[in-house]
């Protein structure tokens, strides 16, 4: 029992001198991979079942501690269409005004074209 507070104290001492999460993760995962693995084995096959356990364990640390140093990533979207990408607020305002009158330019032409169609058969 002492062994293992020893190793486990080994590793936390251990892991705290690295700099990133995937580092402190692949330390920790295998320390705990090994306790693991060393409870799990008998006889003549702790020694392989200390070191898979192992092995898995600092595979598993390494990729949990890899996703938790990615920078988390936030999209803000102001929109789409021909006004995103202008820089200030007033040009975006003014284009996105003028599109918005065009549009309604386009829809009154189409309906317009649509009533001569129904009433006048001007299709």
């Amino acid at each position: 029992m002492h062994k293992i507070a020893l190793v486990f104290a080994a590793a936390l001492t251990l892991s705290a001198c690295q700099t990133t999460n995937e580092q402190n993760g692949a330390v920790l995962g295998g320390v705990a991979g090994g306790l693991l693995g060393n409870t799990i084995g008998k006889g003549s096959g702790k020694a392989i079942a200390t070191g898979a356990g192992a092995l898995i364990g600092v595979i598993a640390g390494s990729s949990v501690g890899r996703n938790m140093d990615q920078p988390r990533t936030i999209i803000y979207q102001n929109g789409s269409g021909p006004c995103s990408n202008l820089g200030s607020e007033g040009e975006r305002s003014a284009c996105e005004r003028g599109s918005a009158k065009r549009n309604e330019e386009i829809q009154r032409q189409k309906e317009d074209r649509a009533y001569r169609c129904g009433r006048y058969g001007q299709c």
